[in-house]
């Protein structure tokens, strides 16, 4: 399950992430401390048709070409590794637009005796790295909107105590294979090595609205 996560990067740490080659917007970018609620915007790399490496504005959460409404955005957060090949909302993006999403770490919360505690989880050094996602595009002209969605996997030894899910992450060597629609279903099933930092932090993060840089402070024992 990937359902907060944070997108704090400079143009410099995405040409480092997705090549000198990659296009970044010319206009600024939202930085992402706690984002999460659906349809906000993110940045996605993905190819053109020419094969060039892009960076683009997306909404998070997929709405399917054939949708009759928006409506779905809201529910289409996250796909399943396992299944994402053979869903109707899903196939044909997981065959042909697939994309990478930058970030530094997510969100989950892990049940307790007192309640859930909310942690973060990121590589350990904390550099940017890249979810497996899926993008489509739906309506036409001034309605055309670009969504994306995160796909998960089962989680790892060390995550598995705080969530049984994880947002699958590609290699950095495995991204070029990843946006050509090359890479497996199979490929993503297994949840990235890490080694992964989990840092327990506030009550800050539990509102979607806190999209300030404190959510990160680590809670105070």
């Amino acid at each position: 399950m990937c359902g907060r996560f944070t997108q704090v990067v400079k143009a410099r740490e995405l040409a480092a992430l997705y090549g000198p080659a990659v296009t970044i917007p010319d206009t600024a970018w939202a930085e992402r401390w706690n984002g999460g609620a659906p349809i906000q915007a993110f940045l996605v790399c993905r190819l053109e048709a020419t094969g060039r490496r892009v960076l683009s504005l997306q909404r998070w959460g997929l709405v399917p070409s054939w949708a009759r409404e928006r409506a779905m955005e809201s529910r289409l957060i996250n796909a399943r590794a396992e299944t994402v090949h053979e869903k109707p909302a899903f196939r044909a993006a997981f065959r042909r637009r697939r994309c990478l999403v930058p970030t530094n770490g997510w969100f989950e919360w892990s049940r307790t005796p007192a309640g859930k505690a909310p942690y973060w989880i990121s590589l350990a050094g904390g550099r940017p790295f890249s979810f497996a996602g899926l993008w489509e595009a739906w309506g036409e002209g001034e309605s055309r909107m670009e969504s994306f969605t995160i796909l998960t996997c089962p989680a790892g030894e060390a995550l598995a105590p705080v969530h049984a899910r994880q947002p699958a992450v590609v290699a950095p060597e495995e991204y070029g294979a990843w946006l050509c629609g090359e890479t497996p279903a199979s490929r993503v099933q297994a949840p990235h090595p890490g080694p992964f930092a989990l840092r327990p932090v506030g009550a800050l993060v539990n509102n979607a609205r806190n999209d300030v840089p404190e959510v990160l402070r680590p809670m105070q024992g």
